[in-house]
């Protein structure tokens, strides 16, 4: 019952903000008006055009990734019991941008389907690189702390060599710009097509997972007890993350907070049981990625401000937030 609550406020709030995102941009399009363009389509309608050839595939996009960098957040935050993971913050959002941008740069992939899996192959080993080098089976302090460290050095490796390839070749700079930054505006609906398979397999996944990963709460060795093996569950789980954060990498671009916040958020609401808060978790994610891409399309009109710079405004307080809440 804890957890139902919770989920309907997520549900309802996912959809208000689906709502403002179809109508708020640099033309605002009244509900009626949007719920014409989706049940009764018209080309020679303007605003229908703009509904269905727009911003529709927008929002879908936003609420996909937004769900999944929260799910990938909150497998992170369970498998490591560090409460600073994140895909962002350690790591993973910068290997698989790396991965995309060295394609880019050499040609070798460009499609839909190449990229997305460049980007959750680069997801994926960020991911085993941080663990293996902050130690990711210890619970004390002094491990969360490398764990942290080894994310940001991973992060900054990936920025670097990302910046060096921009230096090596300015035809990249466009590109460079959206996959360090992050942004909604190039959504393409046949990525999207391709990449939401992904992300479903990852929550599904995770779901999967989820009673296996609340006895990794107990440690390692309290989950060898409950007849728990956790490598297993950690490298699936790992898998879960690299296929969350590399689908959404290859879909908008790296974009942090999101898998830092939002996990603590469903915990406050729905405990630290990991079904109840992947459950809530996808549409709040999805809630709070679209909010900020909708509000980052207001603020400038009928220019807007990219969604990666709105969630870094945002998130950045609430970092500093958490680590002065974990400090005292």
């Amino acid at each position: 019952m804890r957890s139902v609550l919770p989920l309907l406020f997520s549900l309802c709030a996912v959809l208000i903000v689906a709502a403002l995102s179809l109508s708020l941009g640099a033309r605002v399009i009244p509900v009626a008006d949007i719920w014409r363009a989706l049940t009764d389509f018209d080309p020679a309608r303007p605003a229908d055009l703009i509904v269905q050839g727009l911003r529709l595939g927008r929002t879908l996009t936003g609420f996909t990734c937004g769900a999944a960098l929260a799910v990938a957040g909150l497998l992170m935050q369970q498998i490591s019991r560090n409460p600073l993971a994140d895909p962002g913050l350690l790591g993973v959002n910068g290997g698989a941008s790396l991965a995309v941008v060295l394609c880019l740069w050499t040609g070798v992939a460009g499609g839909p389907v190449a990229l997305g899996l460049v980007a959750m192959a680069g997801a994926g080993l960020a991911a085993l690189l941080v663990f293996a080098i902050g130690g990711g089976k210890a619970a004390d302090r002094a491990a969360i702390l490398r764990l942290t460290l080894a994310g940001v050095a991973i992060s900054a490796l990936a920025l670097a060599l990302v910046s060096a390839i921009v230096l090596l070749d300015q035809g990249t700079r466009d590109q460079f710009r959206f996959w360090t930054i992050g942004s909604l505006g190039g959504a393409n609906p046949e990525r999207f097509n391709v990449l939401c398979w992904p992300v479903i397999a990852g929550v599904g996944l995770a779901l999967l997972l989820s009673r296996k990963l609340d006895a990794l709460a107990l440690g390692h060795a309290g989950a060898r007890a409950v007849g728990v093996r956790a490598g297993p569950v950690l490298l699936l789980g790992l898998g879960a993350v690299a296929l969350l954060s590399g689908a959404s990498v290859a879909m908008i671009g790296p974009v942090g907070f999101i898998g830092l916040v939002v996990p603590h958020l469903v915990r406050r609401l729905v405990g630290p049981q990991v079904m109840a808060g992947v459950l809530v978790a996808v549409p709040l994610g999805g809630a709070v990625l679209l909010a900020c891409d909708t509000l980052g399309r207001v603020l400038v009109r009928p220019a807007e401000i990219q969604t990666g710079l709105i969630l870094a405004l945002a998130g950045g307080p609430c970092f500093l937030l958490l680590i002065g809440r974990l400090a005292r």
